[in-house]
């Protein structure tokens, strides 16, 4: 998957501030695009019985918040391009 045409993998950081988007150390306000490839209609059906998604459609509908989505069958999902190794923190003794 992609958010904000950044490619997202196991060791990303996804984090919100306020209405902002923190990913991969760069800073991203709404709208927010979420790029996801699979199967239409498992992506889709996911979709409609997350209950935290109702939520937020009803948000949507109640406050006029943004929420669309779009099938495209064709796009790019660019290699992702950072470092992938994990680190650790050790125990001073």
């Amino acid at each position: 998957m992609m958010i904000q045409d950044q490619r997202v993998i196991a060791t990303s950081a996804v984090r919100c501030v306020g209405n902002t988007l923190i990913l991969q150390g760069r800073v991203y306000s709404p709208p927010f695009v979420i790029k996801a490839m699979g199967k239409i209609d498992a992506l889709k059906a996911a979709l409609d019985a997350d209950p935290k998604i109702e939520i937020y459609r009803q948000y949507v509908d109640a406050i006029g918040l943004g929420y669309d989505v779009k099938v495209i069958t064709k796009t790019r999902f660019p290699a992702f391009t950072g470092a992938i190794g994990l680190s650790q923190a050790v125990v001073a003794r």
